[in-house]
């Protein structure tokens, strides 16, 4: 009897450290043909992108497993092309069909497959669009993202107002809103005000869903350079002198062109060449100025573009790789911010558009303000 309730007390401290090693599972099935046997598949915290749990690919399925004593949102991925978001609990078993875009095992995740199945797919079209097909098939794709969270996504959103999968419907929410191009323009003021009611109104676990945060800074950072706003200073390092220059020191009392770009950028060197360039060779004698703010590179690349593109006009570079494009509120580029001689931020233009509203700056008398002095 003694030796009986032995074995039983190491059986069932076994399966006590068993549960305690591994307390979720995640099983993946139905994932596509390009994505092979062998493979890893990986889960993440979605908020730090850290590393929580991978599995390896094996007769096209894969099993995660994995620890938390906290609930959160994660993502499947390869690494590659494949994304797919997750709300991990402790103790649960979750599934995933991965072709289609399927994820259960819990009721938050029930939930959550309201929002993913309906945007995925959605997003899984434009993307396929994008690559292969023509502009307007991606263009139709992204208008059924947009009526997807126009009509589901909101109500997605408020059932689940308190916890993680609200959070994270809002994040795609806020995304579509901020990330629009008319975003800085004066006359969508109302879009700005629905972000700051609805952030400041959110449960805590909204609020404090980190990339929920950072979208919130990044629209507050693009109400500071809407259009009427006085234009936000910063330094960087003047690529003639490699002093730390401001920007108010380079455009004070000019119509200005303040253009972000890299040397990888591709559509930024383009639109140097065909609009900022001749500009500038056009206007400059005019009071036109031009300034071109590296971002996201080093300072041999940078320098070395200058050189090719065989620029006139100023060029700083944001070493810190963050300051301009915070202040600022992007993350693509270009992005070129017309100002005018008062120092006030006029919009944000690319091509034929920058043009001609430069040209109707440039007509315009100057009448003396003050000028956002240098940081």
């Amino acid at each position: 009897m003694k030796k009986t309730i032995i074995i039983l007390a190491c059986m069932l401290a076994t399966a006590m450290a068993t549960a305690q090693e591994h307390n979720f599972t995640i099983n993946g099935t139905n994932l596509p043909r390009k994505i092979k046997n062998g493979k890893t598949i990986v889960l993440c915290d979605i908020q730090n992108n850290d590393s929580v749990g991978s599995g390896i690919i094996k007769k096209g399925n894969f099993t995660i497993n994995g620890n938390t004593d906290t609930v959160f949102m994660g993502y499947i991925t390869d690494r590659h092309q494949l994304f797919i978001p997750i709300t991990i609990e402790p103790y649960m078993t979750a599934s995933i069909d991965v072709r289609n875009y399927v994820v259960g095992g819990s009721p938050l995740n029930d939930q959550l497959n309201r929002y993913v199945h309906g945007y995925m797919y959605c997003k899984k079209q434009r993307d396929n669009a994008y690559y292969f097909g023509p502009k307007r098939e991606e263009e139709r794709f992204q208008d059924s993202i947009n009526a997807f969270h126009e009509v589901s996504g909101w109500q997605i959103f408020n059932d689940n107002a308190d916890n993680v999968v609200g959070a994270y419907v809002l994040y795609n929410l806020f995304n579509g809103i901020v990330n629009r191009g008319d975003y800085y323009s004066d006359t969508v003021s109302h879009r700005r005000k629905m972000v700051d009611s609805i952030y400041a109104t959110s449960s805590p676990v909204v609020r404090n869903f980190l990339l929920n945060r950072q979208v919130y800074e990044k629209s507050q950072h693009q109400q500071a350079v809407a259009i009427g706003k006085q234009f936000v200073d910063f330094a960087g390092i003047d690529r003639a002198s490699h002093d730390t220059v401001s920007l108010s020191r380079l455009i004070s009392g000019h119509v200005a062109i303040v253009d972000f770009w890299a040397s990888w950028c591709g559509p930024c060197r383009q639109e140097i060449k065909q609009y900022l360039k001749p500009l500038y060779e056009k206007y400059s004698d005019s009071g036109l100025v031009i300034v071109g703010v590296g971002v996201w590179d080093n300072e041999n690349n940078f320098d070395k573009a200058i050189n090719d593109l065989e620029l006139p006009y100023s060029q700083l570079i944001d070493l810190t790789g963050k300051t301009a494009s915070s202040l600022y509120g992007f993350v693509s580029i270009p992005q070129v911010f017309l100002i005018d001689r008062n120092g006030t931020m006029l919009g944000k233009y690319r091509g034929e558009e920058l043009v001609r509203e430069t040209e109707t700056a440039l007509k315009k008398q100057y009448v003396p303000s003050q000028i956002s002095s240098a940081q």
